[in-house]
C-alpha cells in the first residue's frame, strides 16, 4: 500500500512543474503564431508619408500632441502647405461628455463615464477625393475618491492622456483603412 502513496506524492510534487511548463508552452505557441491582444500596440503605423492638419481650433491639445507623436514615430511629415501633403486631415471641435454613473451616500459622484469624440474629415490631395468623414471616440470609466481629491485629479489627467493616445491611434487606423478601400 505504500507504493500508491509514494507515486501520488511524487505526482503531486511534480504537478506545479508540469502546470507551469504547460502555461509557458501555451504562451510561446500563441506568440509564435502572431497572436496579439487588440489595443496593446503603443502606436498606430501610418501608411502615408505626409499630412496637413487643418482646423485644429477647438481640438483637445492632448489629442493633437498624441497624434503628432504617433505621426513622427511613423516618419510622417506634418506639413504646412497643402501642396506638400499627401492627405489633409480636417478637425471639428472635440466633444467631451462626462456622466455620473454612481452617487455616494453623501450625494457626491463616486464614478463617472467619460466619452471623448473627435470628428474628422480626410481628403486625398492629389485626387481631391473625400476619403473619410467620421468621428472617433474613446470611453473610460473612472472611480472618484472624494477623500483623495489630488490623487483623483492625477488619475483624471492620466485617463485623458490615455484617451488622447487611443483617439490618435484610431485616427491613423481609420485613415489607413480608408486609403486601402477600393474607390466606389
Amino acid at each position: 500500500m505504500a507504493a500508491p502513496n509514494t507515486v501520488f506524492a511524487r505526482f503531486s510534487q511534480a504537478w506545479p512543474f508540469w502546470h507551469w511548463l504547460a502555461v509557458i508552452g501555451l504562451a510561446l505557441s500563441l506568440t509564435a503564431c502572431g497572436f496579439h491582444l487588440k489595443g496593446t500596440e503603443p502606436n498606430a503605423i501610418a501608411g502615408f508619408k505626409s499630412i496637413q492638419l487643418e482646423q485644429t481650433q477647438g481640438v483637445q491639445a492632448e489629442i493633437l500632441r498624441a497624434l503628432r507623436l504617433q505621426l513622427q514615430a511613423s516618419d510622417v511629415k506634418v506639413v504646412e502647405a497643402i501642396g506638400q501633403a499627401e492627405i489633409v486631415l480636417r478637425f471639428a471641435p472635440t466633444q467631451t461628455q462626462i456622466s455620473d454613473t454612481s452617487i455616494s451616500g453623501q450625494g457626491d459622484a463616486s464614478s463617472q463615464l467619460i466619452k471623448v469624440t473627435q470628428p474628422i474629415r480626410v481628403e486625398n490631395v492629389a485626387t481631391e477625393a473625400l476619403l473619410l468623414d467620421s468621428q472617433v471616440s474613446a470611453y473610460r470609466d473612472r472611480r472618484i475618491d472624494n477623500a483623495a481629491a489630488l490623487a483623483s485629479n492625477r488619475e483624471l489627467r492620466a485617463i485623458q492622456q490615455e484617451m488622447a493616445t487611443d483617439i490618435a491611434a484610431q485616427i491613423i487606423d481609420r485613415i489607413n483603412g480608408a486609403r486601402a478601400e477600393p474607390a466606389k
